[in-house]
């Protein structure tokens, strides 16, 4: 299998290029097109392995993403299927090699067979850092495919590095990190306009985007009449 990025970075779509017989798993609505004879199926533990499956969809849902997946299988010859983010933004394909990642909730799009996407509990860490209670976890072996609002810059992190917490799109598993106010005080958390940042330390890379969609959202819903 190979994820190609196209119309990147402000419209970013990922096209997946499937052996005969091979399989992908994407987050349900992420598909626009896909080859005829590339049959789709949905289900809630669409990479079939062993485990709950409406467990593993409840999770996600909390997480942010859809409870249900689809899985797209070329049948009798090679095809493509070609997905796209809700968001405008870019798309980042990463081979995962037996390590782990933690993306944002709705960052996900698709991945190989080989990828368990499921759900991790974040505690107080993840809560006051604006992610919610829970983040995706993506383990295994293969590509996976994830999206930012905007343009995404990758960071190789090897000390510490300290990012907005409305500016992170994924890390990999060691790198740790703490949410604090930004300033380290009260007056600079209040009137900096910036909220709370997040302290990564360690090793490793982290994922950020270049816009907030929570600070976007909040600029242009004002802007927005009023609903009758």
């Amino acid at each position: 299998m190979h994820i190609e990025v196209q119309h990147g970075p402000a419209y970013a779509m990922a096209i997946a290029h499937l052996d005969a017989g091979e399989s992908l798993v994407a987050e349900s609505g992420a598909m626009v097109s896909h080859d005829t004879h590339v049959s789709m199926e949905t289900s809630t533990n669409a990479t079939g392995k062993k485990g709950g499956g409406f467990m593993k969809g409840l999770k996600r849902a909390l997480a942010g993403e859809s409870f249900f997946q689809n899985r797209f299988t070329a049948e009798g010859a090679a095809g493509t299927v070609t997905l796209a983010p809700v968001h405008c933004g870019d798309v980042v394909v990463q081979e995962l090699g037996q390590r782990t990642l933690f993306l944002q909730s709705t960052a996900f799009i698709c991945s190989g067979m080989g990828v368990e996407i499921d759900s991790k509990w974040g505690g107080a860490k993840t809560f006051f850092g604006g992610e919610g209670l829970i983040m995706l976890k993506a383990t295994g072996s293969g590509p996976i495919a994830f999206n930012a609002f905007g343009g995404i810059k990758e960071l190789e992190i090897d000390g510490s590095y300290v990012v907005d917490t409305g500016h992170i799109v994924a890390f990999e598993e060691g790198v740790e990190f703490s949410v604090n106010k930004f300033g380290g005080g009260w007056k600079s958390f209040i009137f900096g306009g910036e909220g709370l940042v997040c302290t990564f330390s360690g090793k490793g890379k982290v994922w950020i985007q270049t816009r907030n969609p929570q600070a976007f959202g909040e600029a242009v819903g004002g802007k927005l009449p009023p609903r009758d």
